[in-house]
């Protein structure tokens, strides 16, 4: 949290002024997004979200596939990411809005030696307040470790 390049991240993506004040004042980056989801409306922290997403997803292409992304382009993606979300879902009606009763979705087992790690999260409007949940199986499907977290 302290890194300056992911400082330039939060200016790019809009964010300097809801995370910079946070730097320094939480242990971990559990209770900084924690923290986040508290005490910020849930646009922010959705736009918190996909910007640790895409610093995470920057980070796997550099692992990965030797492609390195700046700040600038982690940024800009961000926000751009989010006004297209914001956009789309402005437009939709809430009485077409699904909420999974007709998709039918199979878990697959991760590959030999690798564990899979399925994480959900909810943000719960009356109450201002969110929850997630995780679970973790290996290659073969069993149960690891599970929990969950207002």
């Amino acid at each position: 949290m302290g890194c300056t390049v992911q400082h330039k991240n939060w200016y790019w993506a809009g964010l300097s002024t809801v995370l910079q004040p946070r730097v320094g004042t939480v242990r971990c980056l559990a209770d900084f997004v924690f923290d986040i989801c508290c005490s910020e409306s849930q646009d922010i922290a959705g736009q918190v979200a996909l910007l640790l997403w895409q610093i995470w997803a920057a980070g796997n292409d550099v692992i990965w596939n030797d492609t390195y992304h700046t700040s600038t382009s982690i940024g800009r993606t961000t926000l751009d990411a989010w006004q297209q979300w914001q956009e789309v879902h402005k437009h939709r009606s809430p009485s077409v809005v699904q909420h999974g009763q007709n998709k039918v979705q199979v878990w697959e087992k991760p590959n030999e030696s690798w564990l899979k790690y399925n994480v959900d999260t909810v943000f719960h409007d009356r109450n201002h307040i969110t929850s997630f949940a995780c679970c973790v199986r290996d290659s073969r499907g069993q149960f690891i470790r599970a929990q969950t977290k207002w």
